[in-house]
């Protein structure tokens, strides 16, 4: 299965210059983990994310709900797939890198989707039957 099949979409986005206030509502609106920062000027162009771990890291470093996403955001080593690469290709970069999401790509490098681990274990819980490691059980 493709990247693109399960990728979540439309992606939830924001800019750098809106307030980390903005961006925990669409976490908790969306009901989801991570939000792709992108360029104002152009939606398509990820410039960095905002996940709930750097929201964490932000509150416990007592940063007023008034500091913008740019300050708080992971902005470099952005990671992620294209649409036409295999599943299998997400799932083992979430692992090499300890991530939770993972952004998918277009060919031309527009922001095309997401996706999380939910994603790819309801890929599998759906797609697969697990093989026992022992017939006996």
């Amino acid at each position: 299965m493709k990247c693109g099949e399960i990728a979540s979409r439309p992606p939830i986005v924001i800019t750098p210059d809106e307030t980390l206030d903005k961006a925990v509502e669409l976490l908790a609106t969306h009901d989801v983990g991570i939000l792709v920062v992108v360029d104002r000027n152009n939606p398509n162009k990820p410039v960095g994310v905002l996940s709930e771990r750097d929201v964490v890291r932000a509150l416990a470093w007592r940063a007023p709900l008034t500091v913008t996403v740019r300050e708080v955001a992971t902005t470099t080593g952005l990671i992620y797939v294209y649409t036409d690469d295999p599943v299998e290709l997400a799932a083992g970069k979430m692992v090499k890198h300890g991530i939770r999401h993972v952004l998918v790509l277009n060919k031309s490098g527009d922001l095309y989707g997401v996706i999380s681990q939910r994603d790819i274990v309801a890929l599998y819980a759906t797609h697969k039957t697990p093989t026992p490691a022992h017939p006996s059980l």
